[in-house]
């Protein structure tokens, strides 16, 4: 019972790191008017996927070890699935909500056909991210390919005017307690930082402590814990916007950091570890690539129904009973 109360608490601090984290720098964005530039609106996901890549960085140098790299490696893995199958299946249900309820005019998600580029290198490149693990030869290359990728990635979205920016960001947290708002939101950058080291540490010594518990491995055990912390935020304002209506933010939303973990996210995974996956990592390619090439079909005709997005969510019914009940 411990290791689970310890994860319970690791979770709880990570999920308010990210919140408190992920305010301050889009407040600091704004303020700096960093969101009115390419180079900020390009840099926003990195920032706002800040918490994953702590995860991340903790479990490989903090932990360290098979176990260590195992878990960052679910932890890379773990994003793109849980977006993909449980992300867009519950904005899927809130759209249907929002349309019984009276609170958008249909059950279609009404979005550009702009948005396939996302998709598109989604679906071309995450399943690529298998190849080293079979060709040890190619891990390198594959995390320079990676990187370049994601320059390419950010110059097409720069040239179709796709860069996601910051127009407006809440007033940091700490605003009440700290007069001035730039020191408030500086304050609490760093309150947050401090807080996603301690919260992942714990995270991450529970996650191998149950995974040796159940007999599963460490990295598939992370794939489907860790977004439970670290995606919530992103996950929460796309069910909002769906249910409000707002097609395009809510689909956006979750697509924008998706890519880097088919570009950036790979490429340091790469370089950083051994690379070795297992049959948890083949399934959230499979999953991603599969509802990507689905909403990409969707989205070439500029019109989502909302059972498209429902479709991850038996890959996540599947993948927890595989991993809770069968221990696979």
């Amino acid at each position: 019972m411990f290791p689970i109360l310890t994860l319970m608490i690791g979770i709880l601090i990570v999920f308010l790191a990210a919140l408190i984290f992920v305010n301050a720098i889009e407040y600091l964005g704004c303020e700096f008017q960093l969101s009115g530039s390419f180079v900020g609106a390009t840099l926003a996901p990195l920032f706002t996927s800040f918490p994953e890549m702590v995860v991340f960085l903790v479990a490989v140098f903090g932990y360290g070890g098979m176990s260590g790299e195992e878990i960052g490696i679910g932890t890379l893995f773990g994003q793109p699935f849980m977006a993909s199958s449980l992300s867009y299946g519950l904005v899927g249900v809130a759209v249907l909500l929002g349309y019984l309820l009276k609170k958008r005019d249909d059950t279609t998600l009404k979005v550009e056909r702009s948005l396939l580029i996302p998709y598109i290198f989604i679906t071309i490149l995450f399943p690529l991210t298998i190849l080293p693990s079979i060709l040890k030869s190619t891990q390198y290359v594959m995390g320079a390919f990676f990187l370049l990728t994601y320059v390419i990635y950010v110059w097409m979205m720069h040239k179709n005017k796709m860069a996601e920016v910051i127009e407006e960001a809440e007033e940091p947290y700490l605003r009440g307690v700290i007069p001035h708002s730039i020191s408030a939101g500086l304050i609490q950058l760093t309150i947050g930082v401090a807080l996603l080291y301690i919260g992942s540490h714990e995270m991450v010594a529970s996650v191998d402590k149950i995974a040796s518990h159940l007999g599963v491995s460490s990295l598939g055990l992370a794939l489907i814990i860790v977004p439970a912390a670290t995606a919530i935020p992103e996950t929460a304002s796309a069910l909002i916007w769906g249910y409000r209506g707002k097609d395009a933010l809510s689909l956006g939303s979750l697509v924008g950091e998706k890519v880097l973990y088919s570009t950036f996210y790979p490429a340091l995974g790469l370089f950083l570890t051994s690379w070795v996956l297992d049959i948890h990592a083949y399934l959230s390619v499979f999953a991603t690539t599969l509802i990507s090439i689905i909403l990409a079909y969707y989205i070439s005709k500029e019109k989502v129904p909302w059972y498209a997005l429902c479709f991850g969510l038996i890959f996540f019914v599947v993948y927890s009973v595989m991993v809770f009940v069968y221990h696979i």
